[in-house]
């Protein structure tokens, strides 16, 4: 009993292993964009392009992942810890890992007809953050 007990154990934890990277990396991410989102500065005062995930066809996640993976470091905040927050969210969804997960064949993208980052409707900053973690955990659904 103990032996057939382990060896689920071990099976459970392999097929986590796969996956920990992706969801490890989505879990730091979202919890760097959390402290980001509580120290915004001037969060009305400044405006960024921001993708609607509502409205988001799904060959465009990867399109709409870096419009926010881009405009993340120009987020005003209150103080060097959060700056480093932000380059860690910027350096962390610049993972093949990440991207591959969301992305769509370039045929299926084309089709899809996403937006350039410029297209999307302008949001203050604390919107922007919103839209962004519900992307987030958009894709950190589909993974888990």
């Amino acid at each position: 009993m103990k032996a057939c007990v382990c060896f689920l154990l071990m099976c459970v934890l392999a097929a986590q292993a796969e996956e920990s990277p992706k969801i490890l990396t989505l879990s730091k991410v979202m919890n760097e964009l959390k402290k980001i989102q509580q120290g915004l500065t001037n969060s009305n005062k400044t405006w960024f392009n921001s993708p609607a995930t509502n409205d988001l066809k799904d060959c465009c996640v990867a399109s709409a992942l870096e419009c926010f993976r881009s405009k993340v470091l120009h987020l005003s905040v209150s103080d060097e810890k959060l700056k480093k927050s932000q380059r860690s969210v910027h350096h962390e969804l610049r993972k093949s890992f990440i991207v591959d997960s969301v992305s769509c064949t370039p045929q299926e993208t084309q089709k899809a007809q996403c937006k350039s980052c410029e297209a999307y409707t302008m949001v203050n900053s604390r919107t922007f953050v919103d839209n962004f973690k519900t992307l987030l955990q958009k894709i950190y659904a589909r993974q888990a």
